[in-house]
């Protein structure tokens, strides 16, 4: 689509209500790992639903090929958490990369989608979750993400590619080490 200010999609995300047992299901019957467990998010600003408001939330990522497989389990008041107090479990979001988020939000409010939730992080990335249709079954985030960030998801990207099958988790530091992914968890 001409003038589509984000990239392909390339996340799919999962919502969870245990991200400890999501991950070894994910390893040991989906075929997929090491995950990348984010031990916290240094958030400066966050919003759910048009107020300023705190969102926790735990989450893990791995991929298949070039698909990111995020999960995430809701600690409070979100979009994710009314998923699971739904009683829904399974796909949340697909997400896509963009370059500025300004534009790319005016992009996706002239296509019909609406803002639900987003965050600004410490190291100057930026997330926000857009409902793409009014019943909010499709949604989709866009991710305006640092380079250091970037060289992250490249790193997981790369342990899933040469993953054992067998470790669950991912270090990086331990990897650059020459620890790769043995005894990870």
């Amino acid at each position: 689509m001409h003038g589509k200010p984000v990239g392909r999609l390339n996340q799919i995300a999962y919502m969870v209500p245990d991200l400890d047992a999501a991950i070894d299901w994910w390893t040991q019957v989906m075929g997929i790992g090491p995950f990348f467990v984010f031990a916290g998010f240094d958030m400066v600003q966050s919003d759910y639903r048009g107020v300023d408001q705190p969102i926790a939330f735990g989450a893990a990522v791995s991929f298949s090929g070039d698909l990111m497989v995020e999960l995430i389990e809701p600690r409070g008041p979100s979009i994710f958490q009314e998923f699971l107090s739904a009683g829904r479990t399974g796909v949340h979001h697909l997400c896509a990369f963009a370059d500025d988020m300004a534009e790319t939000q005016a992009w996706v409010e002239s296509v019909g989608g609406r803002r639900l939730q987003g965050a600004a992080f410490g190291d100057g990335s930026q997330i926000a979750y857009f409902a793409m249709i009014p019943d909010e079954s499709i949604i989709l985030e866009v991710g305006v993400l640092t380079p250091d960030v970037l060289g992250l998801f490249d790193a997981i990207k790369h342990a899933a590619a040469r993953w054992d099958g067998k470790s669950r988790l991912f270090d990086p530091v331990a990897a650059e080490g020459g620890d790769s992914l043995d005894n990870m968890h």
